[in-house]
């Protein structure tokens, strides 16, 4: 966390690879688990995540450097 209480981007994106790991690590002992092998289905779904992913660490990274931006204003209003 910054001096403002709010989370720093490093720790938004340590929550989200850790779920990203999480998933990934279970799917593989799901496929183990199950002997099927990965189908046309799965893999489109996976590029989706990944696709839903990409855009949710933009938007994530694009908040982070307004509050920076609104952090400074704020000091310059000061």
């Amino acid at each position: 966390m910054d001096s403002f209480g709010q989370p720093r981007p490093e720790d938004n994106q340590s929550v989200v690879r850790r779920m990203q790991k999480k998933y990934w690590k279970t799917k593989q002992v799901f496929i183990k688990a199950t002997g099927k092998k990965e189908d046309e289905h799965l893999v489109a779904s996976d590029a989706e995540l990944d696709a839903k992913l990409e855009v949710f660490h933009s938007v994530q990274e694009t908040c982070t450097e307004l509050l920076k931006i609104i952090e400074k204003y704020q000091l310059r209003l000061n």
